[in-house]
């Protein structure tokens, strides 16, 4: 039985890739919250500490990352992009000639950013069981193709993907708070909305988030890893 465990922004991110997970490569992997931990309160799991993209990195570094990979076989690192450009991320969005980047440049900006701090020793140790969640441009970016299959700029949109799921999720009586989308009542939303992703739809959704792509891909090795082993 594998055990993956997940370095994330918030406890809304650790229960999305927890069930995407889950759901593509078996009920039976452990999913173990590192970043941010978790607390039992009235019978929901909150979150423990600080979050967000900041906490995210600084659990990028060899001590933690050895840690870690003595109690699992694999480590996710989920972060969002829209803060890229933040001092400290130090992500740049843009080329020489002040365009946008393409999106397999950004992820590997991204992703050689996350790595700044673990050094080639414990990197080239653990490589292939480092998975990168890189969401373009946060992880509800990626829950956008389960409400419109029919929209195709909406459902690659990877700008105010809250507010564009809100326009249909109220429409259900629903709603994911912009402000505090790790509450409780914000999980249970969650919840609902992951429920309509079906293991035989993740690749395809996928398609529509390159970030959500990569992960995907990075799935599929550690699927043929554990068939291997078994």
């Amino acid at each position: 039985m594998a055990s993956i465990a997940l370095i994330c922004e918030g406890v809304s991110e650790v229960k999305m890739l927890t069930y995407i997970i889950n759901r593509y490569l078996g009920d039976d992997i452990v999913v173990n919250a590192y970043q941010p931990s978790l607390k039992l309160s009235h019978g929901q799991e909150k979150q423990n500490n600080d979050g967000g993209w900041l906490q995210v990195l600084n659990h990028c570094k060899d001590d933690i990352i050895n840690d870690i990979m003595a109690a699992n076989d694999y480590i996710v690192i989920q972060i969002d992009t829209d803060t890229c450009i933040q001092p400290n991320y130090d992500v740049d969005i843009y080329n020489d000639n002040h365009q946008k980047v393409t999106d397999d440049v950004m992820y590997n900006r991204v992703c050689t950013r996350i790595k700044r701090d673990i050094s080639e020793e414990v990197w080239s140790k653990y490589s292939d069981k480092i998975l990168f969640a890189i969401c373009f441009d946060e992880t509800e970016c990626w829950l956008l193709p389960l409400y419109y299959e029919n929209d195709a700029k909406k459902r690659c949109a990877t700008n105010n993907c809250i507010y564009i799921l809100n326009q249909k999720l109220q429409k259900e009586g629903l709603g994911i708070p912009q402000k505090d989308k790790n509450s409780p009542e914000a999980i249970s939303i969650y919840q609902k909305i992951l429920k309509k992703m079906k293991r035989k739809d993740i690749p395809n959704i996928s398609q529509y988030n390159y970030g959500f792509k990569k992960f995907v891909e990075q799935m599929n090795a550690i699927k043929n890893e554990i068939a291997e082993a078994e």
